[in-house]
């Protein structure tokens, strides 16, 4: 038959009467009650260290939020700045090109925006095109 290990036989589990007054010294350790003042310490130091962090972070997106602006700015202040060539460009090429589908969708975009500048300006030219579009009055009546 087996038999079964007293736990007061044991010598891990025994406390003898020295460890016990080792641990429950009342003249060596002071009563706590709450954290100590170590402890607050680092708790207030773990707090701060995370509202830095925060702080960082919100920082951090407002400078890529203003990124994306002046990202978008530039891009635009380059179109404009690059505008000439490109219109110089599409001129060539309603021109030039070895396509004819090219030369004339060039073409007809030369068209279309001078004809919508022609008329926000009141350009000549779109009274030129009115009177060749309307059908011509005989000279000699």
């Amino acid at each position: 038959m087996t038999e079964k290990p007293n736990p007061a036989n044991n010598e891990e589990n025994s406390e003898t009467p020295e460890d016990t007054d080792s641990h429950n010294n009342e003249e060596d350790t002071e009563l706590q009650f709450g954290l100590s003042d170590e402890a607050l310490q680092k708790e207030l130091h773990s707090y701060a260290a995370a509202l830095r962090q925060e702080f960082e972070l919100s920082q951090s997106k407002t400078k890529d939020d203003e990124s994306a602006q002046n990202v978008e700015r530039y891009t635009r202040d380059f179109f404009k700045k690059n505008l000439a060539h490109a219109a110089a460009q599409i001129v060539w090429l309603s021109s030039n090109s070895t396509s004819d589908s090219i030369r004339l969708k060039a073409s007809q975009f030369i068209v279309k925006e001078a004809l919508a500048g022609a008329q926000a300006d009141g350009d000549p030219i779109s009274e030129l095109l009115r009177s060749l579009q309307s059908p011509s009055q005989p000279a000699n009546t």
